[in-house]
């Protein structure tokens, strides 16, 4: 028996040796990927940085500015991608409540959702955003539904959304369903002097049909990046810019969220943002602006 242990040892050994070479000495791929060098570049500077420093307000308002551009997102697969600019209103002075006003909000043509921030947890925190009840509007489209399921992790540096949206063409009368399904990185670097909070994530778009069977198919592929200055004053800025890169047919789609200095107050729990949200068709990708 003693015998036989010792040889089951020593193949045990020699395999998980065999696996550490293959770890050490994998192959080249014969080609290049050309997603490579971005993938280096994001991971590159996610690692070189430190964690964001958001308190629970800034999860807030955060979190309900990437609900308003989730739901816009929806809304560009059956209703289009026409050049359109709403106001955007974010407001929240409590720990564990907020608001976002589209266009107006409830009841005037536009849409309000309203969040709730969960107990913080040592795994991190749960977000619920919901449509406020009444008429909520986005350019004519009805928003039936939205039920936002998001999370920040322990250290802020994962935003994870799941939603979903119902769209109701009051010409047609017809209701869309969706699926919002994304994931955003945040890390923090100093530049200038000034504190920048910076993020990027993919989203995926799902639709609803019935037939042959349910089930909620993937239709379109977002990229965003965010910039944010979270000044404790009335300095501080905001930019978010989400790209549409599947389908093909309609790459060129963007959503901007623009808040330039001095349209967000941060500070003594609150965080309000007074700035505009904007669908619409752009020759460009993502800014690209040097270091001062």
């Amino acid at each position: 028996m003693k015998t036989r242990k010792r040889n089951l040892n020593a193949i045990a050994m020699g395999v998980a040796l065999s696996m550490g070479s293959m770890t050490t000495a994998l192959a080249s791929p014969p080609v290049s990927n050309p997603a490579v060098p971005g993938a280096i570049s994001i991971i590159g500077a996610e690692l070189a940085n430190v964690p964001p420093t958001f308190n629970t307000s800034e999860q807030i308002g955060l979190g309900l500015i990437d609900s308003v551009v989730s739901l816009l997102v929806s809304r560009t697969n059956d209703f289009g991608c026409d050049t359109r600019t709403y106001d955007l209103f974010v407001y929240t002075d409590s720990p564990t409540t907020g608001f976002a006003d589209i266009g107006g909000g409830v009841g005037v043509g536009g849409t309000t959702l309203e969040a709730v921030l969960g107990p913080r947890q040592n795994i991190g925190s749960r977000l619920k955003v919901d449509d406020a009840p009444g008429l909520n509007l986005l350019n004519g489209i009805e928003v039936v539904d939205y039920a936002g399921f998001h999370g920040w992790s322990r250290n802020n540096e994962i935003f994870d959304r799941r939603a979903g949206i119902t769209l109701r063409d009051r010409q047609t009368g017809s209701s869309n369903k969706y699926r919002e399904i994304g994931t955003k990185g945040y890390f923090k670097k100093v530049i200038g002097g000034r504190s920048w909070e910076f993020g990027w994530g993919l989203e995926e778009t799902r639709r609803y049909r019935a037939l042959p069977f349910e089930f909620f198919y993937p239709v379109q592929k977002w990229q965003d990046a965010s910039w944010y200055q979270p000044e404790n004053s009335d300095l501080g800025e905001l930019y978010v810019y989400k790209y549409l890169i599947i389908p093909r047919s309609a790459s060129g789609c963007q959503i901007r969220v623009e808040a330039p200095l001095g349209s967000i107050f941060n500070g003594s729990g609150v965080f309000e943002l007074d700035g505009t949200v904007t669908v619409g068709r752009v020759s460009g990708l993502f800014p690209v602006v040097p270091d001062p």
